[in-house]
């Protein structure tokens, strides 16, 4: 495989475009590779056609609402991309989204169309399940890529929905630019090559899988789904089947596989090009055991958020492991750290809220002018995320602004205690949190440990002290069968405030 060349012009085309272009060039092709079937770019391009026709039979218009309910499957991918050639604004939504759910985001968008597993009803907005789609996609509607109108490159083209420090949900919405451009500067930043296959179980409804796929078939590569991570031995089997050279691995994702599977992820050492993680920094002993595993293999610790993907990447295996290191800029991307006084600050090594000025940002909060305006400072998207950059450019990733605890008048980042714990290797998973317990702050650490009969509290708050500062030791430590996540598979911090 050689290195992909995109000419920079391919971000003035949407994703859509790119898809259907490769398809007439590179018609067999293999796309998606999902449930063990294999959709050609032809196939892809097909459906699309297929889907778009009858989304515009069904009256859908530039800038209408079009929910669909995310599948691992190729006609939803096919779905997402009719969606945006027709000049709508998809939203996806979650595979296992109840009723009520759906109801509440079609409310709040203004969705016109609802595509799902089941038929329903709701006033004034039409209803269809896939098995229509599904017969749809198949059907020969004649139409060829002459008669294609392709949308405006600055219009909306879709909004997924996040949850912030405040709880609520807001419909973050991109334009074909910013997704365009994000497969471009991506594709440099990691090296994909000709032929890359990325291997993606995330949901589609949330940006990892999403944008991992635009990244892929916007790119003339292959994009290899699974539902979950349940089954770690059909994983392997379509790393092996399949030929895999790229995965996709959220930093839960990446413990599970070093937790429960050993060493096994040595034996494709040959053929992993490259691993991406992103959401938060990767422990630095997780760092150091994947290295060990895949010593060729370019290992990614990515930087970036639902308002402004692809920010910077690491590759900690060529270039060394730092601790919280996510890397410098990609193309199109400024980064900086404001201080406390809403300033950007020009001392590199100080710590504050992290910014973005990007190609690849947000147009705007969903119906949101006060919280848009809100995450916005001169051109500055400002994050809630906290970290620093070094001398060199890189920025480290400290974590979110409300997960700080003051004890004391220390502040402590949560993550310091929690990789630590890690690296004793007592623990599987842990978090820290504040204990209020008699209205007296201290740290608590919540563990699993996977061998409770034999786990001993006192040899891990020992391996601590020995490592870290008096007050970042906990003054508790407890026992759990589980560490609450987030959808995307982050510790759900929130959900241990009192």
């Amino acid at each position: 495989m050689q290195q992909l060349k995109i000419d920079i012009s391919e971000t003035e085309k949407t994703v859509v475009q790119r898809i259907l272009e490769y398809a007439v060039t590179a018609p067999d092709d293999i796309a998606i590779i999902a449930k063990d079937k294999q959709t050609s770019y032809d196939e892809l391009k097909k459906m699309i056609l297929s889907i778009y026709k009858w989304l515009q039979n069904q009256g859908i218009q530039t800038g209408d609402r079009v929910a669909v309910q995310a599948l691992h499957e190729d006609v939803c991918v096919a779905c997402f991309y009719a969606v945006h050639l027709a000049g709508a604004i998809l939203v996806p939504l979650e595979k296992s989204a109840p009723f009520e759910k759906i109801r509440s985001i079609a409310d709040e968008t203004g969705t016109v169309l609802i595509i799902s597993l089941q038929k329903s009803s709701i006033p004034a907005i039409q209803w269809v399940d896939y098995e229509t789609i599904r017969a749809q996609a198949c059907e020969n509607t004649g139409v060829s890529l002459d008669s294609v109108t392709y949308p405006n490159i600055d219009s909306p083209c879709e909004m997924i929905f996040t949850t912030g420090t405040t709880g609520k949900s807001k419909g973050v919405l991109m334009t074909h630019r910013s997704i365009s451009w994000y497969t471009y500067s991506i594709c440099k930043s990691v090296e994909m090559k000709t032929g890359n296959r990325f291997f993606i179980t995330t949901p589609l409804n949330h940006a990892g899988g999403l944008r991992r796929t635009h990244l892929s078939l916007a790119n003339g590569c292959c994009v290899v789904y699974m539902d979950g991570m349940g089954n770690l031995a059909r994983y392997f089997r379509y790393i092996r089947e399949y030929a895999v050279t790229s995965l996709y691995l959220p930093p839960v994702a990446i413990r599970i596989l070093l937790l429960r599977t050993g060493d096994k992820l040595s034996e494709f050492q040959d053929q992993i090009d490259f691993v991406y993680s992103s959401s938060s920094a990767l422990p630095a002993g997780d760092c150091k055991k994947l290295a060990q595993l895949l010593p060729k293999t370019r290992l990614y610790n990515a930087y970036e958020a639902s308002e402004t993907p692809g920010v910077s990447v690491y590759d900690y295996n060529t270039n060394g492991i730092r601790k919280d290191c996510m890397g410098k800029a990609n193309d199109g991307v400024e980064i900086a750290i404001m201080d406390i006084d809403g300033r950007i600050e020009p001392n590199r090594e100080k710590e504050g809220q992290i910014c973005v000025r990007s190609r690849m940002n947000m147009q705007e909060y969903y119906r949101e002018p006060g919280l848009t305006s809100s995450v916005w400072k001169n051109g500055w998207f400002v994050s809630n995320d906290l970290g620093y950059m070094d001398e060199q450019g890189n920025v480290y990733y400290r974590g979110r602004l409300g997960d700080v605890i003051n004890i004391g008048g220390y502040k402590i980042a949560p993550t310091d205690v929690e990789e630590t714990a890690l690296l004793s290797g007592m623990v599987e998973e842990c978090i820290c949190i504040e204990n209020n317990r008699d209205k007296m702050p201290s740290l608590k650490l919540i563990v699993v440990t996977g061998k409770e009969k034999t786990f001993d509290p006192e040899a891990l708050r020992r391996f601590l002290a020995e490592r870290l500062e008096g007050y970042k030791v906990p003054q508790e430590i407890s026992i759990a069968d589980q560490i609450l996540k987030t959808f995307n598979g982050k510790i759900d911090r929130k959900a241990y405030r009192m």
